[in-house]
């Protein structure tokens, strides 16, 4: 079975679940196989701001599709056993009365890595900066007094 893919900065690729991939105001969610990833490194990479400033869509064959950018905070980086990714026919080697085979379809499961990652929230990162020049230029007045 052949999946989108996502490409970080660094070149690491996902393969991404049918529908693993969700986006709404300053997030975004992916759902990726783990494939031969282990957690620690899927952590590692997707919590670096460099990484993940631009995030490449790859469709099945492997060309840009789109490019998500600016989602700098990791906030989430879970490992799932037995999602389900899809549905697979199997023969059940019976026969309908036209003596059509009769196909059973069972689900897909796999291991993934659930990883959300948020932009960037420009007024909270204001209202740091006004905080700390606040206490700034408070500590520098009381050193003049």
């Amino acid at each position: 079975m052949k999946y989108q893919k996502i490409k970080l900065a660094n070149g690491s690729e996902y393969d991404i679940v049918p529908g693993g991939l969700r986006e709404n105001d300053d997030t975004l969610t992916i759902i990726a196989l783990m494939g031969k990833h282990i957690l620690a490194e899927v952590d590692e990479e997707t919590d670096n701001q460099t990484n993940t400033a631009k995030i490449l869509l790859l469709n099945i064959e492997g060309e840009q599709e789109d490019i998500k950018k600016d989602y700098i905070y990791q906030t989430e980086c879970r490992k799932v056993k037995d999602y389900a990714v899809g549905r697979e026919s199997i023969d059940t080697g019976e026969k309908d009365e036209q003596e059509n085979p009769i196909t059973e379809y069972q689900e897909v499961k796999e291991t993934v890595v659930f990883i959300e990652l948020k932009k960037a929230d420009i007024r909270k990162e204001v209202d740091t900066i006004k905080d700390s020049l606040g206490a700034l230029l408070l500590n520098n007045l009381k050193e003049v007094q």
